[in-house]
């Protein structure tokens, strides 16, 4: 064969190497078709066999204590005859189980004593209650680790990578900067791999079925309750996509959640939406509980409705189903509202927003437990029938929840003074008609996500704004600029430990955008000056009309980090933050 011939008949072969790895890339990307009998995603809602599945569900205690195992049959048929179509069910446990609490009479049982010790009667147990939820008709969501140290979890899984995470002087006895290392360490990753693979590859000994292949299996949860300190969460995010592209090699049609929790904050939200958009994650995941969740802001029943909004346009954002994963109200009710007011405030708000799974915390036969429902608890069961007639009626989110603007901070608080308060007026100098000068807590009005203030500061977390009005003058005189300066700081959360650098503040006037400046977190307080030209704004000062001058933080800036303006009354020239000066024609 000629050169020229070899050179063609290997393009030939390139092309043809070249165009099969597209087709096996192609092959390997398309979501496989599902499987008769397992339920599926289509856009925002669950679908069994083409048809709509929303549902209510339970947490149920069926694994740990002995006294749980004994009862299991009787708590997932109380889940079934209450209407559940789903239980969530913990399928872990790692260690001796000196930390698990369920009941009172406890044997605890652990999956995993150790990394080469399985323990192979836990997972017996947990064949016997896919296949008694299969046979009452429910579906099984399997949680496959634990953030929190009560059933092992991640800081086990550390101690036998040896790292120590465990530290009872912080909250819950976790070190989360040293915990963080599970989602990285080679060691941690590895043995949650095997078990994951353990789980998803079982043969259940009582039906004979592959976990794998078994309709009865909802899906897998990576993990329950995961956490992140502030700016680390790129750590928590891949390992997510990782080990839920890992559960996809081994089942690629059942359905995969992280396990993250939710949000509290606008930029804890923007990363919950990036980690549930990631490709192999099938829906959404949020666990609330108003008692000791405070940062969440609901302490009546009817707060549950803006609550739910938010966190369903973030689903919608994503474009993947919402499921609320946990709610639990206290046996004895919350606020002066009783369970079932508030049960049925949850269940009324899910089905009106289009939520696809409501389930609750937790179905058990310990009534000593806080959040238990028992067998027993006919009221908390009958208001569980009735969710579940109103979640089987299919309904599409409200149209406003698709404006996702709206939706971008979780919850804002405001105050706004009256337009005749004097408390909100500038100091004018005698000798300077030009100046007008302002203390931090003569804001006329201010939003943020959460608020503050006191003699000589105001402070906003996240993101909003506070605005200083500068009064109508009784003459035109033209304004070639306004200078606007101000003395401002960051409002950093707690445990970013200089991985935040600043926050983003945006100058506005009149609602017009006149520059915008980084705020460092280095601890100093720097005064920043705007030389304002916008014709817009200059045409208003020359009319001598009032200025609105607001300092923004927007929830889509890079750095959504709050604003703090204060006075620190050291030196004179310190003694007015914010001043707003006319440069005019003498």
């Amino acid at each position: 064969m000629s050169k020229a011939g070899r050179s063609v008949g290997a393009l030939v072969v390139m092309l043809l190497i070249l165009a099969g790895a597209a087709i096996a890339f192609f092959r390997a990307s398309r979501s496989p078709s599902p499987r008769a009998g397992f339920v599926a995603v289509r856009g925002t809602e669950f679908v069994l066999d083409g048809q709509p599945f929303r549902f209510v569900g339970a947490n149920v205690a069926v694994i740990y204590g002995r006294s749980e195992r004994e009862h299991m049959s009787e708590t997932l048929r109380a889940a079934a005859e209450s209407g559940a179509r789903v239980v969530r069910v913990w399928a872990f446990g790692e260690g001796d189980g000196s930390g698990i609490r369920s009941s009172a009479d406890d044997e605890p049982l652990t999956f995993r004593r150790s990394p080469e010790q399985w323990n192979e009667e836990a997972f017996v147990h947990l064949d016997r209650v896919i296949a008694e939820a299969g046979h009452l008709g429910l579906r099984v969501q399997l949680c496959l680790t634990n953030w929190w140290r009560d059933t092992g979890g991640v800081t086990e899984y550390l101690r036998w990578a040896g790292i120590d995470a465990v530290d009872e002087r912080a909250p819950y006895g976790i070190d989360v900067e040293r915990a963080m290392a599970f989602y990285s360490d080679p060691t941690a990753r590895r043995l949650y791999r095997e078990h994951v693979a353990r789980i998803v590859l079982r043969r259940n000994t009582i039906t004979g079925i592959l976990y794998r292949d078994d309709p009865t299996i909802f899906g897998y949860e990576l993990i329950n309750e995961a956490q992140a300190s502030t700016g680390r969460w790129a750590e928590r995010r891949a390992w997510v996509a990782d080990m839920s592209a890992y559960i996809k090699s081994l089942d690629p049609f059942h359905l995969v959640t992280p396990g993250t929790w939710g949000y509290r904050t606008s930029w804890e939200r923007r990363e919950w939406i990036a980690e549930h958009r990631i490709p192999n994650i099938d829906f959404c995941d949020v666990h609330h509980y108003p008692r000791d969740d405070e940062d969440s802001f609901v302490n009546a029943p009817e707060e549950l409705l803006p609550f739910l909004e938010n966190r369903m346009a973030a689903a919608l954002t994503v474009g993947k189903p919402l499921v609320m994963g946990e709610f639990g109200i206290p046996r004895g009710g919350l606020n002066k509202g009783s369970r079932r007011d508030w049960l049925r405030a949850y269940f009324n708000s899910a089905a009106r927003l289009g939520v696809a799974g409501a389930m609750l915390w937790i179905l058990t036969p310990d009534a000593g437990r806080d959040y238990s429902i028992t067998p027993d608890d006919r009221d908390v069961r009958d208001e569980m029938g009735r969710g579940a007639q109103l979640m089987a009626q299919r309904a599409d989110p409200p149209a406003e929840l698709f404006d996702a603007a709206r939706h971008l901070a979780p919850v804002q608080f405001a105050f706004a003074r009256r337009a005749d308060d004097e408390a909100a007026l500038p100091h004018a100098s005698p000798d300077r008609a030009d100046l007008y000068r302002f203390q931090p807590e003569q804001a006329a009005r201010g939003q943020f996500e959460k608020l503050g203030s006191g003699a000589g500061y105001v402070w906003g977390a996240g993101a909003g704004f506070f605005e200083y009005v500068v009064p109508p003058r009784d003459r035109w005189q033209r304004i070639f600029e306004v200078r606007v300066r101000a003395r401002l700081q960051p409002v950093v959360p707690a445990d970013a430990r200089g991985r935040i650098g600043g926050s983003r503040v945006e100058l506005q006037i009149d609602g017009t955008t006149c520059g915008v400046a980084f705020v460092p977190a280095d601890g100093r307080e720097v005064v920043y000056e705007w030389r304002v030209r916008s014709w817009l704004v200059l045409a208003r000062a020359s009319l001598g009309r009032p200025l609105a001058v607001r300092f923004v933080v927007e929830p889509t800036a890079d750095l959504p980090y709050g604003l703090n303006i204060s006075n620190p009354r050291r030196e004179p020239s310190a003694q007015w933050p914010i001043e707003v000066e006319f440069g005019k024609d003498d």
